[in-house]
């Protein structure tokens, strides 16, 4: 939605339908957490429900932060795009510092290490994607992450995935796929106008005494 309010970028219902093809999916995998005991903790707690609003924040300044991206990407370098990024991120964790520190043991310092090291990579990634694809056509593939996850969760945590999750997971690499199908139909579709543009002229070309 911010794509077409902020970047006025041009977004067809089959960008729309991806989007929400790919969001019936993440509420399919969340489907044994919206129901029963956990559906009313979460209603009627106030720290369920902070959190609830804490996510929704979250999502809208993540949201933020892709239209930025995209639109810094037409002007700046992916490198130092990343590099205030991060260097904004320090500042604003360096902030935090009086509010409660705590000293990381070596291997939580690996770890911690570990985050920074795969959130800026894929930043970078990121960062490339929006300087050759619009925002509308990216946000579809950003469900993909919970499929990511669920692979690690298995193979570094043994989290077996139960039928939900499976379902959830196929719907959105559906969802992915119509975009990529969509995408590369309208491409093959501007390639043959743009070929018939030019054998027309070649024609007019040849007719003209």
């Amino acid at each position: 939605m911010l794509a077409a309010l902020i970047l006025n970028e041009r977004v067809r219902i089959y960008r729309w339908s991806a989007v929400i093809i790919g969001f019936v999916g993440v509420l399919v995998v969340l489907s044994p957490h919206l129901s029963g005991d956990e559906l009313k903790a979460a209603i009627g707690g106030a720290a369920s429900l902070m959190g609830v609003s804490y996510a929704i924040c979250g999502s809208l300044t993540n949201a933020g932060t892709a239209i930025q991206t995209r639109r810094l990407a037409q002007s700046e370098s992916t490198s130092s795009i990343v590099f205030y990024f991060s260097l904004s991120c320090t500042l604003a964790g360096l902030a935090t510092l009086p509010f409660g520190w705590v000293t990381p043991s070596g291997s939580e310092l690996i770890v911690l290490i570990s985050i920074g090291v795969l959130g800026g990579t894929g930043h970078i990634f990121l960062t490339e994607s929006y300087r050759y694809a619009s925002a509308s056509l990216v946000a579809p593939f950003d469900y993909t992450s919970m499929i990511w996850a669920l692979v690690l969760g298995y193979a570094m945590f043994g989290e077996t995935p139960t039928s939900e999750i499976v379902l959830g997971s196929a719907i959105i690499a559906a969802a992915g796929l119509f975009v990529i199908w969509r995408e590369r139909q309208l491409a093959t579709m501007r390639r043959r106008d743009e070929l018939a543009t030019t054998l027309a002229g070649a024609a007019t070309t040849l007719r003209t005494p």
